[in-house]
C-alpha cells in the first residue's frame, strides 16, 4: 500500500471516530432534559391494610403432620401406616369384618425402568437387554446392576427378571415397545 493511500485511510478512520464520538456525547434537541422528573405516586387500594396478628400466631403454632420425606431423593417414600377406619374392628374386636378381607398384599417391587428390547451376540450367544428411564437408555447383560441397586438376574425373549439388592425382592418386567415422540 502506498503512503498516500495509508494517509487517506487514516483520515477516513479519524472522520468515522469523530462522528461516533459526536453522536454519543453531544446531546440532541429531541432528547430533552434528562434531569429529575416529578411523578405523582398513587398508593395501592388495599381493602384491609391491617396486620392480622391472631392469624399469624395461629399459623406459627401449627405443626406439619405430613410424610417428612426428602423431595430431592429418588428413593421410594416409606410405607404409610394404615389408618383405622370404620372396618378396623369387627364383631368381638377381631379385626376387619368385611368378606374376603385378609392381610394386605405385600407392596410390589417398583422398578423405574422400561424394558424395551434385547440383542443376542451371534458369536457368544450372550444376551443384552435395553431399558429406558425418561430420556436415559441403559444397556445391561445378565448379572449387571442397574441404577445402583437393581440386579439383572435373567433375560428372556419377552421379559427380564430383576432383583432389588437392598430388599432381595424380585420382579419381572415385560417387554414394551419404545414410545416415539
Amino acid at each position: 500500500m502506498s503512503r498516500k493511500t495509508e494517509i487517506g485511510l487514516f483520515t477516513a478512520l479519524l472522520a468515522v471516530l469523530a462522528f461516533v464520538l459526536y453522536r454519543n456525547f453531544v446531546p440532541t434537541g429531541s432528547e430533552g432534559d434528562t434531569g429529575p422528573q416529578v411523578i405523582a405516586i398513587q398508593p395501592l387500594q388495599v381493602p384491609n391494610p391491617e396486620l392480622h396478628l391472631g392469624r399469624i400466631a395461629r399459623l406459627q403454632q401449627m405443626t406439619y403432620t405430613g410424610m417428612h420425606r426428602n423431595i430431592f431423593s429418588d428413593t421410594a417414600p416409606p410405607p404409610s401406616v394404615p389408618r383405622k377406619g370404620k372396618f378396623a374392628e369387627g364383631p368381638g374386636g377381631r379385626g376387619d369384618s368385611r368378606p374376603g378381607a385378609g392381610p394386605p398384599a405385600p407392596p410390589r417391587l417398583v422398578v423405574p425402568l422400561t424394558f424395551y428390547g434385547i440383542a443376542v451376540d451371534p458369536r457368544s450367544g450372550g444376551k443384552v437387554a435395553f431399558f429406558t428411564s425418561g430420556d436415559h437408555v441403559f444397556i445391561a447383560s445378565q448379572g449387571q446392576t442397574l441404577l445402583g441397586h437393581f440386579l439383572l438376574l435373567q433375560i428372556g425373549d419377552k421379559n427380564v427378571t430383576i432383583e432389588d439388592t437392598g430388599s432381595g425382592e424380585t420382579t419381572t418386567l415385560v417387554m414394551t415397545p419404545p414410545v416415539t415422540r
